[in-house]
C-alpha cells in the first residue's frame, strides 16, 4: 500500500484544513515556500495534504512537549536500527476537534522494514477491537506517518536538523519543507499495514528519543546561555601612532556578533594567532575581521585580495632607488616585524606557492625568510586573518598543513533580514519604504537557486547595488543591470527573476 499517494486522496469530513497547519488546507499549493529538487509533478508545484501535514505537526508537538518536560509520547529505535516503536497519548484537543476518533486515547505503532503494525486504545488502555477498517482512513494514516517520521529523523541527519529548527521556531516555510521532503523521500514506497495489540512489544535496550532529546536540549540551552563578558583590548602602548591610525573605525551599522566576543578575547590574549572566516558571498567575512580588530584595538596593516594582489613579492621586493637597488619590505612584513594584523581575502583563490611562507610564519616559533636573506621573527602582537568561500568556481582546497595552522575556523552565516535591513537603510536611506519588497525578491530568488542547485550566487551586495541604481532608474529598470546578471546568462533564471520582480508594486 502506497500510503503517501493515498494520503492525497483522504480528507476529513468535518474540515479540509490541516489542523494547526498555518492555515493550509488539503491540496493547498505551497510552491511559493519550497519546491523539492525531485518534484516531478506536471506543473512543478508543491501541494500539501491533510494526513501528512497533521502527522508532521503532531510529531513536532510531541518533541516540543518532550523539550518542556511534559512528554506525551516517545519513539524508540532498536539497537540494529531495523525497528522503530512509537507510543503516544492523543492530545485532548485532537479528539475534540475530530482530528482523531473520540474513542482513541492512545496509539502504538511498530515499523520494521516495509511493515507497519498499528494499535489504537481507548481511555482505559484497552485495544479498540477490529482491524482499523472500521475507523476513518485518517486514523490509521496518522500513526503510520508518525512512526515513519521517527525513523526519518533517526536515519536522515539533514531532515532531523530541519525538524529541530521547526521545533525551536515553527514557521510556515519550514513546515512545507518538512512535509515536501518527507513525501518526496518516500513517495514510491509500498507498506504493509496490520492492526494488532502492541502492548507487549519488548523494547528493552532500545534507544529512547525522549531520554536522548532531554540531553540534547540541555546541551543546546547551555551553549546558548548568555554571559556578559567584557572585551579585553590590546594595551595602549603596544602600537605606534602610525599603527593606531590603521585600527578599523566602522560605522554604527556594523555590530559585533555575540559569538565573536570570545574570539576577540582569545585574539587579544594571544590564544588565537590565525583565524579563518568562511561562508557565502556577501555575508560579511572581511567585516567580521575588521569588527574583531576594532573591538580589541588591533591595527590591520594590510588587506590583500588573493584573487588580484597576491604574488611572489608579498613579503617585499627589490626596487631601484637613487641609482641603487634596495629591498623594500611590504606591509605584511612590517606587521610580522612590528605587530598588527593582516587579512588575506579569498585565500583559497591564491596559488599555493605564494602561501608557502605561512607554514613557517604560523608555526610555534614563527618567522619568515625574506628574499634578501633576512630572517624576520614574528612579533608577539602579530595576528593573521583570512576569508574564503568554500566550493565556489575557481577556488581550491587549502593545503592541509596550512588549514591545520588556523587556530579557529569560523563559519559566517547568511545575514539576517534585520541585518540586511539595517545595512540597506543606512547606506541607501531612500530604499526604506521598499525594504520589505526587496527582501521578498531576495528570498524568492535564493530559494529558486537552492532548490535547483544552480551555480549562481545572490548576496546582500546585489541588493545594495540594486537599491542604489533604483534611485535613478526605478526598481524594474535597475534590476536589469544589477539583479538579472545574477543569472549569468541562464535565460530561464533571468525570466524567473523578472517574473518575481513583477509580483511587487514598486511605486512609492
Amino acid at each position: 500500500m502506497n500510503i503517501f499517494k493515498v494520503a492525497y486522496k483522504v480528507v476529513r469530513d468535518n474540515s479540509s484544513e490541516i489542523y494547526k497547519g498555518f492555515g493550509f488546507k488539503h491540496l493547498s499549493d505551497a510552491t511559493q515556500y519550497y519546491v523539492h529538487p525531485d518534484n516531478q509533478s506536471y506543473k512543478g508545484t508543491t501541494t500539501l495534504c491533510q494526513p501528512i501535514g497533521e502527522a508532521v505537526i503532531l510529531f513536532a508537538s510531541m518533541l516540543q512537549a518532550t523539550a518542556k518536560g511534559n512528554a506525551f509520547g516517545d519513539f524508540l529505535v532498536s539497537e540494529d536500527k531495523r525497528s522503530v516503536y512509537l507510543e503516544f497519548s492523543v492530545p485532548e484537543d485532537y479528539r475534540i476537534s475530530g482530528v482523531v476518533d473520540r474513542r482513541v486515547y492512545k496509539y502504538r505503532a511498530l515499523s520494521e522494514a516495509m511493515d507497519i503494525k498499528l494499535a489504537a486504545y481507548d481511555e482505559n488502555g484497552v485495544l479498540i477491537p477490529g482491524n482499523m477498517e472500521h475507523l476513518h482512513p485518517l486514523y490509521k494514516l496518522l500513526p503510520s506517518f508518525m512512526v515513519l517520521l521517527g525513523r526519518e529523523i533517526d536515519e536522515n541527519t539533514e531532515y532531523r536538523t530541519v525538524m529541530d529548527n521547526f521545533v525551536d521556531g515553527p514557521v510556515a516555510d519550514v513546515f512545507v519543507n518538512l512535509h515536501e521532503d518527507f513525501y518526496q523521500n518516500h513517495k514510491m514506497d509500498e507498506y504493509e499495514l496490520e492492526y494488532e495489540d502492541l502492548s507487549d512489544v519488548d523494547t528493552n535496550g532500545w534507544h529512547s528519543w525522549t531520554e536522548s532529546y532531554a540531553v540534547i536540549r540541555e546541551n543546546k540551552a547551555a551553549a546558548e546561555e548568555k554571559t556578559v563578558t567584557p572585551i579585553r583590548r590590546f594595551s595602549e602602548g603596544l602600537f605606534s601612532d602610525e599603527q593606531k591610525a590603521l585600527i578599523p573605525n566602522l560605522s554604527s551599522e556594523f555590530v559585533l556578533p555575540e559569538n565573536l566576543i570570545s574570539v576577540c578575547n582569545a585574539v587579544s590574549n594571544g590564544d588565537l594567532l590565525a583565524v579563518l572566516f568562511h561562508g557565502p558571498a556577501g555575508t560579511g567575512k572581511t567585516i567580521s575581521c575588521k569588527l574583531v580588530a576594532q573591538s580589541i584595538g588591533l591595527p590591520i596593516m594590510e588587506t590583500i585580495n588573493c584573487t588580484e594582489n597576491l604574488d611572489e613579492f608579498v613579503l617585499g621586493k627589490y626596487i631601484p632607488q637613487d641609482e641603487k637597488i634596495i629591498f623594500k619590505e611590504s606591509y605584511v612584513t612590517k606587521a610580522i616585524r612590528d605587530g598588527g594584523a593582516v587579512v588575506f581575502e579569498e585565500i583559497n583563490f591564491a596559488k599555493p606557492q605564494y602561501l608557502a611562507f605561512l607554514n613557517s610564519l604560523l608555526d610555534d616559533n614563527g618567522f619568515v625568510r625574506l628574499d634578501n636573506g633576512e630572517v624576520v621573527k614574528r612579533n608577539p602582537n602579530f595576528r593573521f586573518f583570512a576569508t574564503m568561500n568554500m566550493g565556489y568556481f575557481g577556488t581550491k582546497d587549502l593545503n592541509q598543513a596550512l588549514y591545520n595552522r588556523f587556530s579557529a575556523i569560523i563559519e559566517v552565516a547568511a545575514l539576517s533580514d534585520e541585518a540586511i535591513t539595517l545595512m540597506l537603510t543606512t547606506r541607501v536611506p531612500e530604499c526604506a519604504p521598499m525594504v520589505g519588497k526587496i527582501l521578498g525578491v531576495y528570498h524568492k530568488i535564493k530559494k529558486k537557486i537552492e532548490a535547483e542547485e544552480l551555480d549562481v550566487v545572490i548576496s546582500p551586495r546585489n541588493l545594495e547595488n540594486w537599491a542604489r541604481l533604483a534611485k535613478y532608474d526605478g526598481y524594474i529598470r535597475a534590476a536589469e543591470k544589477t539583479m538579472i546578471p545574477i543569472a549569468k546568462c541562464d535565460r530561464a533564471l533571468e525570466d524567473t527573476i523578472r517574473g518575481i520582480m513583477m509580483l511587487y508594486k514598486w511605486m512609492v
